[in-house]
């Protein structure tokens, strides 16, 4: 099963906002759907996950990231992101939502979306 955790992140009526000082985004596991390298859900999910972060680096939004196996934890101290930056944190995130939620609509078994506003 892959776990994604979303902190620091309002979901209310299609809207994503940031909240609070610190925006935390967690993927964890493995959906376990096919073998290691031929499991579409992993993929999808991943291919999500690691495009947020180039975005993040592309748009220089600071943020630090940790990854290891069945590991991507990336986080954003908002108060260091000026007007500019918080928009596009706020739809490179909504891109991530988004997609996961759509996987997660074909795929529920396989995947788990927790948010901690």
């Amino acid at each position: 099963m892959i776990n994604v955790t979303l902190q620091g992140i309002i979901l209310r009526d299609g809207n994503i906002a940031l909240s609070g000082n610190d925006i935390i985004i967690t993927v964890t596991g493995h959906s376990t759907k096919a073998a290691k390298g031929n499991d579409i859900v992993c993929a999808g999910v991943s291919a999500l996950a690691q495009s947020v972060v180039v975005a993040l680096e592309y748009w220089g939004i600071v943020h630090s990231i940790v990854q290891d196996d069945g590991l991507l934890r990336f986080s954003i101290h908002v108060p260091l992101l000026n007007d500019r930056e918080i928009t596009r944190c706020e739809s490179i995130i909504s891109v991530l939502v988004i997609g996961l939620n759509e996987i997660r609509k074909q795929y529920a078994n396989f995947l788990t979306i927790n948010v901690n506003e």
